[in-house]
């Protein structure tokens, strides 16, 4: 019947009756859309039988069949007919055995997501019933009797934690086609009576009759996935063959996984249990984890999985080498992981027979991995060489990875060879490999990179010249936590087409190169540098004709001294941040008025060398920036006022004022009408804040490291559009404002203090004299040092 309406549904969908679908990797359609006059007629068609809430006409109530999540749970006992009822879908956290009688032809009843915690033993009087979905509840147990319904087709129980077994009967429910349950639930008693089972996402083995894993041995039509659990159970080959997994041809993905709980003589049984698993040659996706054998069976080869796309093998800490790949025509995507033993690729991963002379026994060329896409190396502790075909003599005639196009090396730190051929190779990932020969191999040749990401390469210092000159299509290059990195080389402004450029966490980093001619970086969209330690400066032309930079971030370079900023070529900035450079003297002045597209603004602090009045030249012009909407400002706490150009931002959404040394907030503060956000942290000598003047959209405030801020203000009931109120490390604070003021925030929800021992003392007393509680008793959620001392909410839903 799955085909038959598989056929149909094709059907509707060449018609462009549905539309917009998503294919999965396997290209199985996952889901898609109706066209809107298609959804128009259905629902034409179903009025008559769809619970209409806005309908009274007891006819008309009487041919209700379907009764869907849109319908009114209260009103189901309007139905003049319930036994003529075939769907349900209930969304309450009860539903009444009455209920369960009265619908004994139910075909559907999905009760998913309803909160119910028990299921009625009266659901087994629901003979009819093919569909039964009990999906995310809080359900702990079945009732036996669900083992009663012969007629269900369709169970399903994912995401229900609580329920950890199902009913020891459940292999009479011999019309069951499709089970779907969480993974880590027991896996039903007796599932090898359930021969019309098609879809079994999980299996997990066990020691006793009923959930060996012989009962796989007669579902001869499962299709779709299947992953098999806690193999070390199986004790043999022989045992291994009653799965009868070869002969289960509609079965397109397949997991194995075994626990790590070794055994003597584990390594020699789990290579002969994985060689009585072999699958069937239609498989398309597989997935063997934690396998504790040194070598993989003989059927990892191309004449047994021909049809093989995606293969991932993860965590044989045992294996000492891997299975001959090369050859598998279809393969799409390769992972390896995890083969903490694994000291050399050897050329037999390839497949290639080579003769005694050296040369390959075809005079044909020979194509390794012809289809592979995507090459994944990881966590490979031991691992020191990955040979290739050219270190097999005599093989002009054979083509390496032709179709690679993205690789992937990382937590192989002795790694200190790799091959060289890689024809269109476009996105190279290497991560924690000490040695930078991996690196400089593989890029040696390389022509046709558009990503390149680097990090904790221990030894690397730059990038040859000629491998940025080679690759001018480079699109993303990113270094991170190479600490002996230096600079980039003068070719990096031949890579006109650069979007992304990110240096960080690279400490001896000091240099980049300076522009000459006419080559500049006029695509990049995104340049970050953070951590560079060894950095001073910046060439005063890098950033010229940028007028494509979107995203520009300068953060904790701690030599940092001048930073030449053409806000005039910049055009398309949203984002700016110029932050946390200890020794930034040098700080543009009047130019920010040029980035028209500016969103988020992040600045200081800089150099003591720099005085108030200088730095507050860097906002001039800022008002016009009708587009910022964010602003992070960093002070020295013996500057004791704010730039003024702030006060006229009244577009400004988020403010966040540190380091400040105000003993105030400024009153013209109020005319920033639009905040919604304001945080002020670490204003050391902060001692008063009013507010007088509402700001009407303010809905967080956070007051954080302010340690002689005593009280706040009545003026604080001003903010009537107040939701979250932040009070953190103010060791001083003491009172809040008067009951009254509270009341008046109506909107506040959460409150949290922490830090603040004087107001947590008064807070945590309800009865004493000096308490606050009375004060904030209102508020739905109260959090008071590590605890939270009132959640109104959580009762309230």
């Amino acid at each position: 019947m799955e085909d038959i309406g598989n056929n149909f549904f094709l059907l509707l969908l060449r018609n462009s009756l549905l539309q917009d679908v998503v294919l999965d990797e396997h290209n199985n359609i996952k889901y898609c859309k109706m066209h809107d006059l298609v959804h128009d007629l259905a629902g034409d068609i179903f009025k008559s039988k769809l619970f209409d809430q806005k309908g009274n006409d007891g006819e008309k109530l009487s041919q209700v069949r379907y009764f869907g999540w849109d319908s009114p749970s209260d009103q189901i006992d309007k139905i003049n007919e319930p036994g003529r009822l075939c769907t349900l879908f209930w969304r309450n956290n009860y539903i009444s055995e009455d209920m369960l009688l009265s619908f004994k032809f139910l075909r559907v009843l999905n009760l998913s997501r309803s909160g119910i915690k028990e299921l009625s033993a009266l659901i087994g009087k629901l003979i009819y019933l093919r569909y039964l979905d009990i999906s995310s509840t809080e359900i702990t147990t079945l009732p036996h009797s669900i083992c009663k319904l012969y007629n269900l087709q369709t169970f399903r129980v994912n995401c229900c934690y609580s329920l950890k077994e199902f009913p020891y009967e459940m292999g009479n429910m011999i019309s069951l086609r499709h089970i779907y349950f969480y993974s880590s639930s027991q896996t039903p008693l007796n599932l090898g009576q359930l021969t019309c089972l098609q879809t079994l996402q999980y299996f997990n083995v066990g020691l006793e009759k009923g959930h060996r894993i012989e009962e796989l041995g007669c579902l001869n039509n499962l299709r779709g996935e299947l992953c098999i659990n806690e193999l070390e159970l199986v004790h043999s080959r022989e045992e291994a063959l009653t799965a009868y997994l070869q002969e289960k041809s509609n079965i397109y993905k397949l997991t194995y996984l075994w626990s790590h709980q070794e055994s003597e003589g584990c390594e020699i049984n789990a290579k002969h249990v994985l060689d009585g698993l072999q699958p069937h040659p239609n498989l398309k996706t597989f997935e063997v984890v934690r396998y504790l054998g040194t070598r993989f069976p003989s059927w990892f080869n191309e004449q047994s999985l021909p049809n093989l796309v995606k293969l991932k093998l993860s965590n044989c800490r045992s294996c000492k080498e891997i299975p001959s790949l090369g050859q598998l025509k279809f393969l799409r995507h390769l992972e390896l992981v995890g083969f903490h033993k694994l000291e050399c690729i050897g050329t037999t991963f390839y497949g290639i027979e080579v003769n005694n002379m050296g040369s390959s026994s075809n005079n044909a060329i020979i194509q390794v991995f012809p289809s592979l896409k995507e090459l994944v190396l990881e966590n490979m502790r031991s691992l020191t060489e990955w040979k290739g075909v050219e270190s097999i003599p005599t093989t002009s005639g054979v083509r390496m990875f032709p179709g690679l196009e993205k690789l992937r090396i990382s937590y192989c730190p002795l790694l200190k060879s790799t091959p060289k051929l890689f024809e269109i190779l476009r996105e190279l990932s290497i991560k924690v490999v000490d040695s930078e020969m991996p690196l400089l191999n593989l890029c040696s040749n390389l022509t046709s990179l558009v990503k390149l990401s680097v990090s904790f390469v221990e030894e690397l210092t730059c990038f040859p010249d000629e491998m940025l000159r080679n690759n001018v299509s480079l699109q993303h290059l990113s270094v991170s936590n190479c600490r002996e990195f230096r600079e980039l080389p003068q070719s990096l402004y031949n890579l006109h087409s650069l979007k992304s450029l990110i240096i960080q966490c690279c400490t001896n980093f000091s240099s980049f190169p300076v522009p000459s001619g006419e080559n500049y970086l006029t695509s990049l969209q995104n340049l970050q540098l953070w951590s560079c330690g060894g950095l001073a400066s910046l060439p005063s032309g890098m950033l010229e004709k940028c007028r494509s930079l979107q995203n520009l971030r300068v953060n904790y370079c701690n030599n940092l001294v001048s930073f030449p900023l053409h806000a005039g070529d910049m055009p398309s900035l949203s984002y700016l941040s110029i932050a946390h450079c200890p020794k930034l003297d040098s700080v543009p002045t009047g130019g920010l008025h040029h980035l028209t597209r500016l969103r988020e603004l992040e600045i200081g602090p800089v150099s003591d060398m720099v005085d108030f009045e200088a730095f507050q030249l860097t906002f001039n012009g800022i008002q016009q920036l009708l587009s910022l909407r964010t602003l992070l400002v960093f002070g020295h706490l013996h500057w004791d006022s704010l730039p003024y150009q702030l006060m006229q931002l009244s577009a400004l959404t988020h403010i966040h004022i540190c380091d400040f040394g105000i003993e105030a907030l400024p009153h013209r503060l109020d005319n920033l009408t639009s905040l919604e956000v304001l945080r002020l942290v670490r204003c050391k000598r902060l001692q008063h804040v009013d507010f007088s003047d509402a700001m009407p959209k303010l809905q967080y405030l956070t007051i954080c490291g302010c340690p002689l801020l005593e009280a706040l203000s009545d003026g604080l009931g001003n903010l009537v559009t107040l939701q979250q109120l932040r009070l953190e490390n103010c060791e001083k604070l003491e009172h809040l404002p008067s009951r009254e003021a509270m009341r008046r925030l109506t909107k506040l929800w959460y409150l949290k203090i922490k830090g603040c021992p004087k107001l947590e003392e008064s807070c945590n007393n309800r009865s004493g004299p000096n308490t606050q509680w009375s004060n904030i008793s209102h508020i739905p959620k109260v959090k008071v040092g590590g605890s939270i001392i009132q959640d109104l909410r959580k009762s309230h839903f």
